[in-house]
C-alpha cells in the first residue's frame, strides 16, 4: 500500500529531493530521479506491468517515494495504488515543492527511484523486431531521443554498449519523456561480442547504421524476424568492429546536393537518423514487438 505523508521541508524522508544532482544519486546513493506528472506516470506504470510480468529485477529501477503537489495527486493516484509500497510526499502547491527540490522543471511531480542492476544483454534474447543497439553513444539527449523514438516505431529494446551513457540520468528521462520505462534495454558488457552472442544463440541479424561504402538503401532490407540496428555517435560513427562483423550496412539516401563546400556532404543528427532508420527498419520486421 502506498503511504501518504505531508511533505514538511524539515523532513529527512526528503533529503534525496534537495538540490538533487544526478552524480551523487548515481554514484553515492544509488537512485534516480524522474521529474514531471507524465514521466512519473510512465514509471510507475511501467514499473507495474514489469513486475506483473515477472521482469522487475531488468526494470532498471524500482519506485520508492514521491514528492507532488495537491493539485497534481489525483492525477497520480490510481498510478501509485497500482504500484504499491510507496511513500507519497503532499506539498500544498508547485512553489513548495520548488523550494524543497532547488530546481521548478518538475510540473509539480517528482519521483526518486532506487537503482537495480543494469539488465544484461542476453535480457533482451527474447524481443522479436528491431532492437536499437547504441555504440558508444553519450549525449544523454541522443540518448533520450533514440528510446523515445524506440517506443514510437515499436522497437523491442535498446541495448548500450559499455560506453553509451547512463538511461537513467534526469535529462536523458526528460528528453525521453520517460519513454525508457516502456521500452526494455540492456546493457552490453562485452562489446561487440555480445551482439555476435545475439546472433549465434537467438538469431538476430546485425546491422549497421552507417554512410559507408556498399551500404544499401534501409528500406531495402529483407525482411527478417530479429534485427538489431546498430547506431554510432555522432563523430565517430559506428565502431570498426561493429561494421567488420554486422551482416549488412544501411544508410539513409539523401540528396546529393551538399553544401558550399565540395565535400561537405549533408548528414543528419543520430537522433533523427534513428528516428528514420527505426521507422523504416520496424516495419520490414516480420514480428511485433514484444
Amino acid at each position: 500500500m502506498i503511504r501518504i505523508h505531508p511533505a514538511d521541508p524539515a523532513d529527512a524522508r526528503l533529503d534525496p529531493y534537495r538540490g538533487v544532482r544526478d552524480a551523487d544519486l548515481r554514484g553515492r546513493d544509488g537512485l534516480a530521479c524522474i521529474e514531471t506528472p507524465r514521466v512519473v506516470r510512465r514509471l510507475l506504470a511501467g514499473w507495474t506491468r514489469a513486475r506483473a510480468a515477472g521482469r522487475g529485477a531488468t526494470f532498471g529501477c524500482e519506485p520508492r517515494s514521491v514528492l507532488c503537489d495537491e493539485r497534481t495527486l489525483p492525477a497520480l493516484r490510481a498510478f501509485l495504488d497500482a504500484a504499491d509500497d510507496l511513500d507519497v510526499f503532499v506539498a500544498a502547491d508547485a512553489d513548495a515543492v520548488t523550494a524543497i527540490s532547488g530546481y521548478d522543471l518538475h510540473g509539480g511531480a517528482i519521483a526518486i527511484a532506487r537503482r537495480l542492476p543494469e539488465p544484461a544483454a542476453e535480457s533482451l534474447a527474447g524481443a522479436g523486431g528491431t532492437i536499437a543497439a547504441c555504440d558508444g553513444i553519450v549525449h544523454t539527449d541522443n540518448i533520450g531521443a533514440i528510446f523515445r523514438n524506440a517506443a514510437s516505431f515499436g522497437a523491442s529494446g535498446v541495448l548500450l554498449s559499455p560506453h553509451s551513457s547512463d538511461p537513467l540520468l534526469r535529462k536523458t528521462v526528460r528528453v525521453a519523456m520517460g519513454r525508457v520505462f516502456d521500452v526494455p534495454w540492456a546493457r552490453s558488457t562485452a562489446w561487440p561480442r555480445d551482439l555476435a552472442m545475439l546472433r549465434e544463440r537467438h538469431g538476430f541479424r546485425i546491422v549497421a547504421a552507417e554512410d559507408a561504402p556498399g551500404a544499401i538503401d534501409v528500406a531495402d532490407l529483407p525482411r527478417a524476424d530479429r534485427t538489431i540496428l546498430v547506431f554510432g555517435a555522432e563523430a565517430a560513427g559506428v565502431s570498426r568492429d561493429v561494421l567488420a562483423m554486422a551482416d549488412a550496412v544501411a544508410r539513409i539516401p539523401m540528396s546529393t546536393m551538399g553544401g558550399a563546400l565540395a565535400d561537405d556532404p549533408p548528414s543528419l543528427n543520430v537522433a533523427v537518423a534513428s528516428a528514420v532508420m527505426l521507422h523504416r527498419a520496424c516495419a520490414t520486421s516480420k514480428s511485433a514487438p514484444g
